[in-house]
């Protein structure tokens, strides 16, 4: 029995300065335009409004509307089956504002229908209804609130389900899928409706892959009320199987018949099954030539059979060529733009070009000491610093050809030069050639074959080298500093079995790739590389939570014929400087998308720079007192954690290694409307050594949580990353010059406790603990990430 109650009764921190102080400058801002917009003469009326709000404003506004006793069901899709809603702010990001004023440019009023307010009592058991609770009771009551509003109570009186007690296939002919195994909902379960009408839709679809496309399934219900249960059993009528006739192309004007022809993975007397005809229509799409491309079937021609079905591919073409231009900025590439053009349909066939050029660090001389941007003068303190300000680029040129042979095929050829730098420390050149093969092996599987041919040379001091290489000689960085070959070669495979680009909610995604560069493909830096990246989603039974889980793990392991292939003596074998890796190739953890308690790459062997001004150029004496290193010290004698000392005078050089081992569990939480929260822990261990020690190097642990925003471009993503520890003894070198004036690298006093390099001096890094008060210790140990897209 369904009841309806209505009853109106009458009642009477500066830890984040560079974040905090924009953000409330920015909000404050917005604040006073807001105030301005609401307290102009439009609003300044009398409520007087004519028409249909007058209507509006004899009925009471919804302040409230709570729904009670829901417990089987989330009441968030109960909520957005009713059409009554309560009066709230129009936007998450306008809360702080709806506080101060009820204006309605931010904030939308809701008035109560009482007619639709009993459709929509009709509607929450429609909604539990086709969900299988059949015996469900609602309760209301309208409480008024002041003059003209109320507060709506919906209490729900769920019952027990009607469960299904028994499923049942019934065909009159063979069925060439397992329709029992699709069967929804399984016995036991609530028989809910929409379950059912998928099953139908599932098993149709089944049967549409094998060719049967004119199959029927019909489902039928038996409900027993007194024991709340029901039988369920489908008639499945597979019919006879379909191919494909004469396929007709329609709204081609530039593009020719041929080429789209060759895209389609049909052809006539084909068996018509629905996926051919869905990647026909996805390569379409995805070849950027049409705005517009349909599949249909044509009515039956005199004549033709009833198992024979012809298609007609409507298709609107779109712009072939393209351009455009963008101009941006970050706060360690300073002002960056960017340029692309793409031809769709380059001579005249299926051929796909496209230029970009990427310039970056401009106005870095004007920007580099402002309070937002990177102040790499206290990095670098040579008089070098010019190269640091000239722009920085990449531009590259590309051409591929689609559905080569196939319309699973794709190759393609470029070109690319570039010059980028990391300020302070190198700047990298290089330029080169690139091949690609591409076989899509399944749906959203492809499988690629690269080569890169590419000459690179590193404009750097000896620190770069020493710490990023390896080695801290003179010979073996000038051997380095010249023109050298990276080439390899590389197999990728992929797949993406996720229900969403931007934040999958179920479904996995995969990619592996090897490398292998060697004297076979022209190289001078000579490894074999392997990495794996896979992660999975799954929605939990409750509160629509999604858990996520990703895994990566790689092995890199460099040649020893690297050394003289990069032209170091032949001696050097032996002195163990042949295990060359360029810095591209080693793994590195720690950042956004990886170990979130760290900062960028800072998870993992690491080395401490700092500059001989820095630590002689503070030498004062007070009494019988000296603080710091004075000028007669040798410098590799200088102390290293001196109470003088701060931490921003070291720069923190990652190492990174040869294997890496993480994996990241995550837990993603609807909190209100487009807000989502996260718990997550990450972890990792990055080592060096071979495949076989993947599990042993420098490793940690770090939980923490987040916020999401789901915006049109992405989540924008707010993560607080702890970490479980602070302190580590790292090795400290420095450069001087000799007394032949001369650069050299020199490691400072010895120390214990170092285990990245035994004879280095460490430092004890960041500051200890025990110097810094309890809020300040906390805030230390959290790391902070902005960015767009999901972690994985």
């Amino acid at each position: 029995m369904h009841v309806l109650h209505h009853t109106p009764r009458t009642a009477p921190a500066n830890w984040l300065p560079f974040v905090v102080r924009p953000a409330v400058s920015l909000w404050l801002t917005s604040l006073v335009l807001l105030l301005a917009a609401v307290s102009s003469p439009a609003d300044a009326q009398p409520n007087t409004e004519r028409g249909p709000r007058t209507a509006q404003r004899e009925s009471p506004e919804i302040r409230e509307l709570k729904i009670t006793g829901t417990s089987k069901l989330p009441v968030a899709a109960l909520r957005q089956s009713l059409v009554s809603k309560p009066s709230a702010c129009k936007s998450l990001l306008l809360k702080p504002f709806c506080v101060i004023t009820k204006s309605r440019h931010i904030y939308e009023r809701s008035y109560l229908d009482r007619d639709e307010f009993q459709r929509d009592v009709l509607r929450a058991l429609v909604f539990y209804f086709r969900r299988g609770y059949r015996d469900v009771a609602i309760d209301t009551s309208i409480v008024r609130v002041g003059s003209n509003a109320v507060r709506i109570t919906m209490s729900v009186k769920e019952g027990p389900p009607t469960r299904v007690a028994s499923t049942s296939v019934v065909s009159f002919a063979p069925v060439p899928i397992d329709s029992a195994g699709l069967i929804r909902p399984r016995v036991n379960e609530p028989l809910n409706l929409l379950a059912i009408d998928s099953t139908v839709a599932s098993v149709r679809d089944a049967l549409w892959e094998k060719g049967f496309a004119d199959a029927v399934i019909t489902p039928s219900t038996k409900v027993d009320s007194a024991a709340d249960s029901a039988s369920l059993s489908f008639r499945v009528d597979p019919k006879r199987r379909v191919t494909i006739g004469e396929v007709r192309i329609e709204g081609v004007e530039k593009i020719s018949e041929l080429a789209i022809r060759r895209s389609l993975r049909i052809a006539p007397g084909d068996v018509f099954r629905r996926s051919r005809i869905a990647q026909s229509q996805r390569a379409l799409y995805e070849s950027a030539l049409f705005r517009r491309a349909t599949i249909d079937t044509l009515a039956h021609a005199p004549g033709v059979p009833d198992s024979v079905k012809s298609l007609i591919v409507r298709v609107i073409e779109a712009p072939q060529r393209e351009a455009r231009a963008s101009v941006g900025f970050t706060t360690a590439d300073f002002v960056q733009a960017e340029a692309r053009f793409t031809d769709n349909y380059w001579l005249g066939g299926t051929r796909k070009f496209d230029a970009t050029i990427t310039v970056g660090n401009l106005l870095a001389e004007q920007l580099t000491q402002s309070q937002f941007f990177v102040n790499f003068t206290n990095i670098s303190r040579d008089n070098a610093l010019g190269r640091f300000y000239s722009p920085t680029y990449q531009a590259s040129v590309e051409a591929r050809q689609r559905w080569f042979r196939s319309p699973r095929n794709t190759i393609g050829a470029g070109l690319f030069t570039h010059r980028r730098s990391s300020p302070g420390v190198f700047v990298d050149r290089g330029y080169g050639a690139s091949g690609t093969f591409t076989r899509e092996l399944a749906v959203r599987t492809p499988l690629s074959a690269t080569y890169r041919f590419e000459i690179s040379s590193v404009e750097a001091g000896d620190v770069y080298f020493c710490v990023n290489y390896g080695v801290c000689d003179a010979s073996t960085i000038l051997a380095l500093r010249g023109q050298q070959r990276l080439s390899p070669a590389a197999a990728v495979i992929s797949m993406d079995r996720s229900d969403s680009p931007l934040s999958p909610t179920r479904g996995i995604r995969f990619r592996a790739e090897a490398e292998h560069a060697s004297a076979l493909t022209a190289s001078d830096f000579r490894y074999n590389r392997a990495l794996a990246d896979v992660a999975m989603y799954r929605p939990l039974p409750f509160r629509n939570i999604v858990a996520a889980l990703h895994v990566r793990a790689g092995w890199v392991q460099p040649l020893a014929s690297t050394a003289g292939a990069v032209g170091l003596p032949a001696n050097r074998e032996a002195l163990g400087s042949a295990e060359i890796l360029h810095p591209r190739k080693r793994f590195y953890a720690g950042g956004a998308q990886s170990v979130r308690g760290f900062g960028e790459n800072q998870l993992g062997p690491r080395v401490l720079t700092i500059a001989p001004d820095v630590l002689r150029g503070r030498a004062i004496s007070k009494g019988d007192t000296t603080y710091g290193c004075a000028l007669a010290t040798p410098i590799a004698s200088c102390g290293v954690n001196a109470a003088f000392l701060r931490d921003s005078d070291f720069q923190v050089r990652p190492l990174g290694g040869t294997t890496l081992l993480e994996g990241s569990v995550e837990l993603r939480i609807p909190v209100w409307g487009s807000l989502v929260g996260a718990l997550f822990v990450d972890g990792a261990i990055l080592g060096e050594g071979t495949l076989n020690s993947i599990t042993r190097g420098t490793g940690a642990i770090t939980p923490g949580f987040g916020v999401r925003y789901e915006s049109p471009v992405g989540p924008i993503r707010v993560d607080l990353g702890l970490r479980p520890t602070l302190r580590r003894a790292l090795p400290v070198i420095t450069q001087t010059t000799d007394s032949a004036g001369q650069r050299v690298l020199v490691a400072l006093a010895p120390a214990t406790g170092c285990g990245a390099l035994s004879s280095e001096g460490c430092r004890t890094f960041p500051d200890p603990l025990e110097r810094m008060g309890l809020l300040r210790k906390w805030a230390n140990r959290l790391t902070l990430h902005l960015s767009i897209g999901q972690a994985f």
